[in-house]
């Protein structure tokens, strides 16, 4: 019994260590300095560089193509174009818009989406200008998410122009809607029959690396009474004073700074209330956005807000309507921070001397969606850039090119 009993251990032990060496090297960064001294990368680098005029000039042409949401069709129809002349196949732009094609690489079994999404935030603007200053390009959505779809088209041809023959199958997407809710990515993998392994979303500020999808929460708060002249007023419930209540202890709810998986933050956007000076509100309103890489958390702050605002009315006799977004939930894939992918990333942005990495589980990109289903997905930065979403917005010229470098590394990693 006793020799029995060491046998067992020691298998047990011997299965641990093969299985714990396993996953070690599952985890291990893919990326090394060789990859980038070979050959075919010094080639792939070269053509960026012998290309960058003919770069800026496309990134210049495409932001000028006015993109909104739910208006990406011009857009489309030229990726599609550019998709065609370099070389993907089944090349087409499905039922929601995006533009897909793909690159089928020897080993059918691993499929890896990149992705970078055609919509702007800026709805009613029809004409835009970018204007080149130094290294500095300006225009509304240069840079998000422009600058992406510059990264995807030119890293596509760098490696055709050199000869690259992929192992993985490689989703090449063209998304629209995402700045309202990855719509474009949810319906791509709402539909599909594939099963992906990997989804790179092409999206946020050079050397930000997000391994964790952020919830959203908050919505919209409006309280209602009867109103009245100054002169009536004393007495009268008012929806303007619910909405200074209201904000005061919704501030006092404590939120999560660590650990960063479940941080939690909220924000009082709007308030409005009233029509005239010299009356009590019969409407007054306010917005909330509320963030966090926890869904417990999420749901916890959710149900103190709509316990805050019920007691309010209740209290200053108005009535509340409450109306909080309960569909974009947090996600977290357990181990992602110390993934392969997420190491492999790290290594190369470290390689190319990218500054201010950052790396988190507050995701707000396409790799969201990826996230929630499962697959393992990052995002990879576009450039360095400036005052997002608004009309002034700015996008660092070399860090496109750094960005670009950074795609074809992690792809000649995968490989």
């Amino acid at each position: 019994m006793k020799k029995y009993f060491v046998f067992s251990v020691a298998v047990l032990l011997c299965l641990f260590f093969v299985l714990t060496q396993n996953c070690l090297k599952a985890e291990e960064s893919l990326f090394s300095p060789s990859i980038a001294s070979s050959a075919l990368v010094q080639k792939l680098f070269s053509f960026i560089e012998e290309n960058k005029e003919n770069i800026i000039k496309e990134w210049i042409y495409l932001t000028e193509i006015p993109a909104p949401s739910g208006y990406e069709e011009k857009r489309a129809k030229y990726l599609k174009e550019q998709f065609i002349t370099v070389g993907l196949e089944d090349v087409h732009i499905d039922e929601s818009g995006n533009v897909i094609g793909i690159w089928k690489g020897k080993k059918r079994g691993t499929k890896i989406i990149f992705s970078a999404h055609m919509d702007t935030v800026f709805q009613e603007v029809w004409e835009i200008k970018a204007e080149r200053i130094g290294n500095i390009l300006k225009a509304p959505g240069v840079g998000d998410d422009t600058a992406s779809l510059i990264n995807l088209l030119w890293s596509i041809r760098a490696l055709k122009k050199v000869g690259f023959v992929p192992d993985n199958t490689y989703y090449f997407l063209a998304t629209v809607g995402e700045e309202i809710g990855f719509n474009g990515m949810y319906d791509f993998l709402n539909k599909t029959k594939e099963n992906f392994d990997l989804v790179i979303a092409l999206d946020g500020d050079l050397g930000k690396i997000h391994y964790g999808a952020l919830g959203f929460g908050g919505g919209d708060i409006v309280f209602f009474g009867p109103g009245a002249h100054t002169m009536q007023s004393r007495d009268i419930p008012n929806p303007n004073l619910a909405v200074a209540r209201a904000i005061e202890r919704i501030y006092e709810i404590e939120l999560p700074i660590a650990p960063i998986e479940r941080w939690t933050i909220l924000n009082i956007g709007m308030i409005k209330g009233g029509r005239v000076r010299n009356a009590v509100s019969q409407e007054s309103s306010l917005t909330i956005d509320l963030r966090s890489a926890n869904q417990e958390e999420l749901e916890r702050a959710q149900k103190k807000i709509w316990e805050i605002c019920e007691n309010v009315a209740d209290e200053e006799g108005v009535k509340v309507k409450i109306e909080l977004n309960e569909n974009s939930k947090a996600f977290q894939i357990p181990g992602a921070k110390n993934s392969f992918l997420v190491k492999t990333a790290v290594d190369i942005l470290e390689f190319l001397k990218v500054k201010d990495i950052e790396v988190d589980p507050l995701g707000s990109t396409e790799a969201n969606v990826g996230i929630e289903k499962g697959i393992p997905s990052i995002n990879l930065g576009r450039t360095y850039g400036r005052f997002k979403h608004s009309l002034r917005e700015e996008a660092d010229i070399e860090g496109l090119f750094i960005a670009q470098k950074s795609i074809l590394l992690l792809i000649s990693s995968l490989h």
